[in-house]
This record gives structure tokens, C-alpha cells and sequence, in this order.
């Protein structure tokens, strides 16, 4: 292309850049601005089932968590997990796809050369004379569509909100694998906790037949040791049974935690030795504001404006749009003489298009639109309600299981001792085997209750923390 080519594309093109300019900004911010807010409003000013923070990252609040190797856990479950990766490259498609939208602020440059050969029929007088001819021709084309109106910004910042959604969402999906991992390996480690308990349960039972059956052998009142023995056997085979039950549980949670870290679920998986011990509390009159950090609500609110930036693209297509196109390049016959100054051929035009009538397309494109951003709209304030659901209700757990891991510390306490004493009394003959039997049974489910409840304030924790998109 000529210097003096290129001016006459500029020259044309620039007043259209200019006044294009004017129309960059998409039709509807204000609507959605305030369609947004009028969402946001539903907030309250305080939780009210419970400090004002900045973004924390997706494993910021671990350290709440009295195990170190909860890191090292949650740290090769986002390097391993197939899943988190799967994200991570849609996060590489949505970057790819704005690219590509953006392209379409710069003009198209395309290239081509040609040769042929003729030959024509000659004059008939002269029978088997014929004419021949070559042509070679090389071309440079340009073509280029000034955003005169900002659609094609628009549709770039449709990609780009998209983009946004797509990294907001592998922020989510890291907050969430490491809000799973540790929930999984608690379960983990309440699960080889309460398999200790069950097998102690049958170490004592079996202890208990075992004194039973030497009485029957020493002859001591053999009829009604025959039915304490036929009762402690079957409580013994009930614990065992447990026993089973708890060991079918620990290897399925061990194999779904090997899942989460990317690796092959072998069932060899540790985890933690022993549940985690947290180190502060919940503090009151936590802000509302600080769920606008939640990365799935970033993401559906960059969705909506996405669909925003689609609306106003499509309307914007009901406006002229123009074109400009140039081509310089060379055309001989000969050869040799193919890039020589006398062959230089070129041309410059522009071109302006008012859709007219097109059986209602692009009426339909801008319907189509609308409905999508009211969509959007809806999907963000559903979004937003779940998420005070999910903080209001994590916030009430908190309150419920501290005071049930009182009450249920001061049950074992009772019950160990009413353990202790039906014990003694049954040694004594004071108390039937079925008075024993209950009050172990109860000491039992006291502590398996305890180790529950704690097992599950450690996951309610986890579930606050991705409720609010971090710590406190």
C-alpha cells in the first residue's frame, strides 16, 4: 500500500473513529446500575445470626484451623485436581474469545498473487494461428469498518465481561475445592476417630463376656449369668457390626479425598492425624458488604453486564454501518517487469449500509438480547439471596453446634460416670446385666455424639468461610 493510499484510508476513517467515540458507552449502564443496586438493597446491615475486611484469597482463612497440614492438603488438591483445571481453561478460552472480538477494531489485510496463460483463436484466414497472452497480477486488499457507533466495543466488552465472569469463577472453584478439601478430610479424621471408639466399645464388651464366662465356669448362678452372657454377646456382635460400618466409612472418605487432590483413590490417603482445633470464634456485627467479594456473585454481576453489552450491540445494528476498502498492487503480462512502477494498479472506495428490511431479524436480535440480560438480572438476584441464605444460615449453626458440643461434653461426663457406677452395682448384684448394658451403651453414644457434633462445627466453618468468600 502507498503513502498516499494510506493517507486517503486515514483521512476517510478518521472523522468516523472520532465520532465514534460519542457512542463507545453502552446503551443501558444507568438501567443496570440501578437494577444492581436495587439487588444490593436487600442486604441488611449486619448479619443478623452474627469486622470489616478486604478480598482474601481463596486459602487466606486456613490458618484459622489448628493443623498445619491442611495447607499441604488443600495446596496439592488445587495443583492435582482435574476439575480446577478444566476451569482454569475456560478461564484460556474466554481470554482467546476477547481477542478475537477486539480484532475487529483493525483493519484486514490480505494478500494474493496470480499468473495465467491465454491463448485465443486467430484470425480464420490464417488457420492455425492463434493469440497468447500471460498475466501475472499481485494485490494487497484492505478492508476496514470504523466502530462509528460502538457496537463492535460493545461486543468486545461482552467477551470481556465474560472473561471476567470466567476468571471469577475459577476463584470460586478454588474456594470451593479448598473449602471441600478440608470438610473432607475433617470427615476423615472423624471417621478414623470414630473407629477408635467403636473398636474400644468391643475391647470393653469382649472384656465384660469374657468375666461373664468365668462365672458360668466357676458355677456362680449359672441361670441368670446364661442370660447376661446371651445379652452381652449380642451387644457384642452389635458394636462389631459398628466396628464394620465405621471402616467402610473411613475408606470411602478416604478414596473421595484422593478424588479432590487429583489423585488415584487407592484408599491409602492419611489426611489429618486428628481433628483441628479452631482458633478464634465468629466475631458479632460481621457487614453485609463483605459478601460483594464472593466471587460467584462477581461473576454473575460481570455476566449481567455482559448481557448488557449484548443488548446494546444488538440495537446498535439497526445503525448504518461503513466501510472502507483499498487494494494496490501490480498487473503485466510480463514477468520480469512485474514490480516495476508501470504496473502498479490501485483503488480506494467506501461503502454505506442501512439495513431496510430484513423479515424482522435484527428487531428479534435486540428482543432476544432484552431477555437475556432480564434473565441475567434474575440469575444474579437469585444468586444473591442464596448467598445470604448460605452466610445467615452457617452464621446460626455456629451459635447451635457451640452449644450443642456443651451440652453433649456434660452428657459424657454423666454418662461415663453412670458407666462406672451400674459397673459397680451390677458386681455387687444390685443392678441386672441390662442396666450395664444400657448405661455403656449410653456413655457410648455420648461420646460417638460429641465427636459428631465437633466434626461438624469444623465443616459449618469451612461452609462460613465460602459463604463469605474468605475469613472475618
Amino acid at each position: 500500500m502507498t503513502h498516499k493510499v494510506g493517507r486517503k484510508l486515514w483521512m476517510m476513517g478518521v472523522p468516523l473513529v472520532v465520532g465514534g467515540c460519542i457512542g463507545m458507552a453502552p446503551l443501558g449502564s444507568k438501567r443496570m446500575k440501578s437494577d444492581v443496586e436495587g439487588v444490593q438493597k436487600q442486604a441488611p446491615d449486619a448479619w443478623s445470626a452474627a469486622a470489616r475486611t478486604g478480598p482474601a484469597a481463596a486459602t487466606g482463612w486456613l490458618s484459622d484451623f489448628g493443623d498445619g497440614s491442611l495447607r499441604g492438603l488443600v495446596d496439592r488438591a488445587i495443583a492435582g485436581n482435574p476439575d480446577l483445571k478444566a476451569t482454569a481453561a475456560r478461564v484460556q478460552q474466554a481470554r482467546a474469545l476477547t481477542r478475537q472480538a477486539g480484532a475487529a477494531f483493525f483493519p484486514t489485510l490480505d494478500g494474493a498473487a496470480d499468473a495465467s496463460r491465454s491463448q485465443r483463436p486467430g484470425d480464420q484466414r490464417f488457420a492455425g494461428l492463434g493469440q497468447r497472452a500471460n498475466r501475472f497480477n499481485s494485490t494487497l486488499d484492505i478492508s476496514w469498518e470504523p466502530d462509528f457507533w460502538g457496537k463492535i466495543a460493545d461486543q468486545r466488552g461482552q467477551r470481556s465481561a465474560e472473561t471476567a465472569a470466567a476468571a471469577a469463577d475459577l476463584h470460586a472453584a478454588q474456594l470451593s475445592l479448598a473449602a471441600n478439601t478440608v470438610k473432607t478430610a475433617v470427615t476423615l479424621a472423624e471417621a478414623r476417630a470414630q473407629l477408635a471408639l467403636a473398636e474400644e466399645n468391643v475391647r470393653t464388651r469382649q472384656i465384660q463376656l469374657k468375666v461373664l464366662d468365668r462365672q458360668l465356669d466357676r458355677g456362680i448362678d449359672p441361670d441368670r449369668l446364661a442370660l447376661d452372657i446371651s445379652l452381652s454377646r449380642a451387644d457384642l456382635a452389635r458394636a462389631e457390626s459398628t466396628v464394620t460400618q465405621r471402616r467402610q466409612d473411613l475408606d470411602e472418605t478416604t478414596r473421595s479425598l484422593e478424588r479432590l487432590l487429583g489423585g488415584y483413590p487407592a484408599g491409602k490417603e492419611r489426611g489429618l492425624v486428628a481433628l483441628p482445633d479452631l482458633r478464634r470464634s465468629v466475631p458479632a456485627g460481621l457487614p453485609s458488604e463483605m459478601l460483594l467479594r464472593r466471587p460467584d456473585l462477581r461473576a454473575a454481576e460481570q455476566r449481567l453486564m455482559g448481557e448488557l453489552r449484548g443488548e446494546s450491540a444488538a440495537k446498535k445494528a439497526l445503525l448504518p454501518s461503513i466501510r472502507l476498502t483499498g487494494d494496490k498492487g501490480y498487473s503485466t503480462q510480463e514477468l520480469a517487469s512485474l514490480l516495476s512502477a508501470s504496473s502498479v494498479i490501485w483503488t480506494v472506495a467506501s461503502q454505506l449500509t442501512q439495513p431496510i428490511f430484513q423479515g424482522g431479524r435484527l428487531k428479534a436480535g435486540v428482543e432476544l438480547a432484552k431477555a437475556r440480560y432480564d434473565e441475567a438480572l434474575q440469575q444474579y438476584a437469585g444468586s444473591v439471596l442464596t448467598a445470604f441464605q448460605e452466610v445467615e444460615t452457617s452464621l446460626a449453626a455456629e451459635t447451635f453446634l457451640v452449644q450443642q458440643a456443651g451440652q453433649l461434653s456434660r452428657a459424657v461426663e454423666e454418662a461415663e460416670r453412670s458407666d462406672k457406677l451400674a459397673q459397680g452395682q451390677y458386681e455387687r448384684g444390685l443392678v441386672d446385666v441390662l442396666t450395664l448394658l444400657d448405661a455403656r451403651q449410653r456413655a457410648f453414644d455420648a461420646r460417638r455424639a460429641l465427636l459428631t457434633v465437633e466434626a461438624q462445627r469444623l465443616r459449618n466453618r469451612a461452609d462460613l468461610y465460602l459463604a463469605l468468600g474468605g475469613s472475618f
